[in-house]
């Protein structure tokens, strides 16, 4: 990798997720960088992921189903079990993502209220307060493991991302009939309820008529949760989006690499790539 693919790499371990367009300013940004467009800049994540898989990590590109924003994630491919975070949690933190996690896969929606997410702190076996309980979850939102739109919090495209095989193994049913990936916020059929991605469905509408699962005219299913969104996107609220010339003083890579990233894939036993 070259220096700047090597400040990309320690922007997005420090980051988790980002939208895509922040994401390029980042590295246009960057002095004496060749990573002057999109392009340019998925050619680059094809190059660091081919150095990253050896440690089990890859910068991946999706769409969240709460905000439809176009993200990069930096995703842990090993830690995909829940009972594999041991080694990054503590017992107590560990307890209150499993809670949380729980029950938004239990619920109608697969979404909670903020204020019912932060009280989940009181079921816990440990004592841990209730703004234990929000700087926790505000850091958990901030890397994209889970989402605030409104008033409610969602399962978020890390979490989608890293706990595929666990969710597949939970909710076999979730997937999206056009994409085949999970879904458990999007659009649902008036017909069917089968529930889609959004930004499925809509390039699914442009060429159709009737719904892809059982074949009826497409109506939707009102539903509050798809309203368009203004505010929480991910990362929009970070305050850390200007390249720091003064990391050109140390080994890139090096200066941020162990500083505990919060979130579940990273923390105490997160690994050193280079």
């Amino acid at each position: 990798m070259d220096i700047q693919q090597k400040y990309f790499v320690q922007y997005m371990i420090k980051n988790g997720t980002v939208p895509v367009q922040k994401a390029l300013a980042i590295c246009q940004k960057i002095p004496q960088g060749s990573i002057q467009d999109l392009v340019q800049l998925k050619y680059s994540i094809i190059v660091i992921n081919r150095e990253i898989s050896k440690q089990y990590f890859k910068i991946a590109n999706t769409t969240c189903e709460v905000t439809g924003q176009d993200l990069f994630i930096w995703a842990n491919t090993k830690n995909d079990n829940i009972s594999k975070l041991q080694i990054t949690f503590k017992a107590i933190e560990l307890e209150y993502f499993h809670a949380i996690l729980q029950e938004i896969l239990n619920s109608e929606d697969y979404r909670l209220k903020y204020i019912v997410v932060v009280n989940i702190t009181s079921t816990l076996t440990a004592s841990f307060t209730r703004v234990n309980g929000q700087t926790l979850l505000t850091k958990w939102i901030k890397s994209g493991y889970f989402i605030k739109n409104g008033e409610y919090v969602h399962l978020g495209p890390r979490l989608i991302l890293e706990f595929t095989s666990y969710l597949m193994t939970h909710r076999p049913d979730q997937t999206c009939k056009l994409c085949s990936e999970l879904v458990f916020t999007g659009k649902k059929c008036g017909s069917c309820g089968r529930l889609l991605h959004t930004h499925c469905l809509q390039k699914y509408l442009t060429n159709q008529s009737t719904c892809p699962v059982c074949k009826e005219l497409w109506q939707d299913v009102p539903n509050e949760t798809l309203m368009p969104h203004t505010q929480n996107n991910v990362n929009e609220e970070d305050t850390d989006d200007q390249y720091d010339e003064s990391s050109e003083e140390s080994t890139p890579m090096d200066s941020q690499y162990d500083e505990p990233i919060a979130g579940p894939s990273q923390g105490k036993g997160s690994r050193r790539i280079i």
